[in-house]
C-alpha cells in the first residue's frame, strides 16, 4: 500500500504520520500492496479534517471526517473507509461465488444435455380431427396453444397451424 500524507494549512508531524500509517495497516487486508492512498490533513476554524482517498484497480473511494481532535478524525475516517472497503470486498466475493456457481450449474447442465443429445425427452399427444382452416384458427385461439395439428377438410392432408409473434398465423403444409 502506497500511502501519501500531506497537510493543508497544517504541518504534519512525524508523530501524526506514524499514527496514520500504523492505523492504515488495517486496510491492507481489504486491498493489498498495489493500492494508492492519499491522506490530506487540514484545519478549518477549530475542526481537524482528514480526507482519505483510496485508488485500487480503478476503484476510487473518498472519505472525509471532521472533528476537533485530529486523532479522532483519523479513527473515524478509517472506520468509514474500512466499512466501505469491507462492503466492496463482500460484493466482489459474492459475485465471484455467483459466477462460479453459474459455471458449475452450466457445466452440469451441458453434461446432461450431451447425455440426452439425440434422445426424445418430451412427447405431446394431439387428437387430429378433420376441420376447416377457420375452425382451426378459432380452436387455436381458444386453447391458447402455440400450434395446432389438424386434418384439413379441403385437402384431406395433415396441416399445422401456428401463431406468429406478430399476432398473425402461419400454416405448415406437407409437400
Amino acid at each position: 500500500m502506497n500511502i501519501k500524507i500531506t497537510g493543508k494549512n497544517i504541518d504534519v508531524t512525524a508523530a501524526m504520520k506514524e499514527y496514520i500509517e500504523k492505523r492504515m495497516e488495517r486496510l491492507e487486508k481489504f486491498e493489498g500492496k498495489n493500492t494508492d492512498v492519499n491522506v490530506v490533513c487540514s484545519v478549518e476554524r477549530e475542526e481537524q479534517i482528514i480526507e482519505i482517498q483510496i485508488n485500487h484497480d480503478g476503484e476510487f473511494i473518498r472519505v472525509e471526517e471532521r472533528n476537533p481532535d485530529l486523532y479522532a478524525s483519523v479513527d473515524l475516517a478509517l472506520d468509514r473507509a474500512e466499512r466501505h472497503l469491507r462492503k466492496e470486498k463482500e460484493k466482489r466475493v459474492e459475485k465471484s461465488k455467483e459466477n462460479n456457481l453459474k459455471g458449475i450449474i452450466n457445466g452440469v447442465l451441458s453434461k446432461e444435455d450431451k447425455d440426452m443429445e439425440g434422445e426424445i425427452t418430451k412427447t405431446l399427444a394431439y387428437e387430429i380431427k378433420p376441420i376447416s382452416v377457420e375452425d382451426a384458427k378459432m380452436k387455436l385461439e381458444e386453447k391458447g396453444d402455440m400450434f395446432l395439428p389438424f386434418v384439413n377438410v379441403e385437402t384431406n392432408e395433415v396441416n399445422v397451424l401456428y401463431k406468429r409473434g406478430d399476432g398473425s398465423y402461419g400454416m405448415v403444409i406437407p409437400e
